[in-house]
């Protein structure tokens, strides 16, 4: 079957696995349950996530509690700093951290509720307690086995421009490659992450997008990429299976920005109505009974491989956050990356 009418067909079920997943967590429970009413509650959503992830999170929401939401896809930081107070989302989703922290910088967000937060892994969410991490994604190396032994690879991410390895690995000028870059400026300073990136561009090949660092190592073109974990997961689910992959996924062995991890991030903005209910859903979203386990367990093509951020709760595609060796770092940091973009696009690396 095509991957086009598989994703059909599968967002097609998203409505029934949300009801069969809410069945599962109510049990035999005779208490009055509001699940598949309607509460007369509309939120409205906006959200940069991939749709498949909103829809299934959404949907499943709805068959417990009965509140709806009407969802803007695509919508940006701009777009809700434009309409300040006559903003007409509750809530914000975001994808990667930096808008929902740029939101949160520009005080545009409500905090959100401790015993909410407190659900999540430390270290994922607003360190001001601005907005919460309900998803998170890592950034890997693919390395290709007939190309490269694994003993072989670079040990950190700095070794990745010595000269071995030159002409040897894929990069693309992704949001999370901006990410790091804001991370390396932080933590190194400008002239060391400024030496680095050069290096990286005259010892790397510029693939444009993250999918093409993937296909490009899996094909041979390349012995490594960096990129983050899940678009591997993606193609492995794609082709048959992870077995059916020449490529495989390789952390650093020690903490390392090469392998940050970097979280999706909800909040409820100030200027909604409905603070309480968007707090409620927060709960939710976060919680191991609730949206963390519809993205640890969810196909694919709902959860997209992303990994839940509850205490305790790792995802039955990509496995635990606890084998990845992500330096700790404050999210809310990555609120500003002009200094990040301005310097990729002084150096000619960036995709703007």
């Amino acid at each position: 079957m095509e991957r086009s009418n598989r994703r059909r067909m599968r967002t097609a079920l998203v409505g029934v696995a949300a009801m069969a997943l809410i069945a599962a967590g109510c049990g035999g429970d005779d208490s009055g349950s509001a699940s598949g009413d309607d509460s007369g509650v509309t939120l409205t959503m906006y959200t940069d996530q991939h749709a498949e992830l909103i829809e299934g999170l959404t949907a499943a929401y709805t068959a417990e509690t009965g509140v709806r939401f009407d969802i803007q896809n695509g919508a940006t930081v701009g777009q809700i700093e434009a309409e300040g107070a006559a903003s007409r989302a509750d809530v914000f989703l975001s994808e990667d951290p930096g808008p929902i922290a740029q939101l949160g910088a520009a005080n545009l967000l409500e905090p959100v509720d401790k015993s909410t937060l407190d659900q999540v892994r430390p270290g994922l969410s607003s360190s001001d307690g601005l907005w919460v991490a309900y998803a998170a994604r890592s950034r890997v190396l693919y390395y290709n086995p007939e190309k490269i032994d694994e003993a072989d690879l670079p040990k950190t991410l700095a070794d990745i421009v010595d000269p071995q390895y030159k002409g040897e690995f894929a990069w693309a000028p992704s949001g999370a490659f901006v990410a790091t870059t804001q991370y390396l400026l932080a933590t190194e300073g400008e002239a060391k992450t400024t030496e680095f990136l050069k290096k990286v561009k005259a010892n790397g090949v510029n693939e444009q997008k993250n999918g093409n660092v993937r296909d490009t190592v899996e094909a041979g073109k390349h012995a490594m990429g960096l990129s983050n974990h899940y678009y591997w997961w993606v193609l492995a689910d794609e082709s048959g299976g992870p077995d059916t992959m020449t490529s495989k996924i390789y952390h650093f062995p020690t903490e390392d920005p090469g392998n940050l991890i970097l979280s999706s991030g909800a909040g409820i903005l100030k200027a909604s109505d409905q603070i309480d209910e968007g707090q409620e859903f927060l709960a939710w979203l976060t919680s191991p009974e609730g949206g963390q386990k519809l993205i640890a367990d969810a196909d694919i093509d709902v959860s997209g491989a992303q990994y839940p951020v509850a205490k305790g709760m790792d995802s039955s595609i990509a496995g635990s956050l606890d084998d990845i060796e992500s330096p700790s770092f404050d999210m809310d940091e990555l609120a500003n990356s002009d200094q990040a973009q301005k310097l990729l696009k002084q150096l000619g690396m960036s995709s703007g």
